[in-house]
Formats: structure tokens, sequence, C-alpha cells
């Protein structure tokens, strides 16, 4: 299987209906599919308008969480493990760090 589309989920990026479709989208996103960074306008059509929706809401939820992450908003999930490992990193040194110390 090829992936087809690989791109972050940019607070900037806009769906518009294809066509004026109630049940296709069309954006346009950096995307890595192939290896290299290249602007690329991708379109995806469904069954019907309530899968169309779907997708469209969860999208923007995407964006949402994305654009916490781009101010500097963490979540609150998977912050203990966070915590435990900034800390265990703390304490690691490389051989210029001993060299240093000398």
């Amino acid at each position: 299987m090829k992936v087809i589309c690989n791109f972050a989920l940019d607070p900037r990026i806009k769906l518009a209906p294809n066509a004026g479709s109630d049940r296709s989208w069309v954006w346009s996103a950096f995307d890595f599919s192939g290896g290299d960074l290249e602007e690329t306008v991708f379109a995806l059509r469904f069954a019907d308008s309530d899968v169309a929706k779907a997708f469209q809401d969860k999208f923007v939820e995407g964006q949402a969480i994305m654009e916490k992450l781009l101010a500097g908003e963490d979540s609150a999930e998977g912050a203990v493990e966070a915590d435990e490992a900034a800390a265990a990193l703390e304490g690691l040194k490389t051989s210029d760090d001993d060299k240093k110390e000398e």
C-alpha cells in the first residue's frame, strides 16, 4: 500500500466544497508522501453528505488541537509520562560533558 498523502494538519488549511458538492472536499497542503515536500491539492469524495460532514468535523477538530500545540499549549494527556522522561533525560551525559568537567 502506498501512502497517498502525508501532511501536517496546519490550522491555516481551508477545506472547500469541491465543485459545490456537499459530499466532497478539496484543500491544499504541503505533502511529504513522495519523500519531498511539495504543495499539493487534495480532493476527497464521500458516499454521502453525512460522512463528508463527519470528515470535516474531525479535520477541523484536529486543526484546533494543532493550533493549541503550535501556541505552546500542551495537552494534560501523557503529562506525567512526559515529565518522567524529561527528568530521566536531564541526568544523561555525553562523553563531551565528561571532558568539560575535567
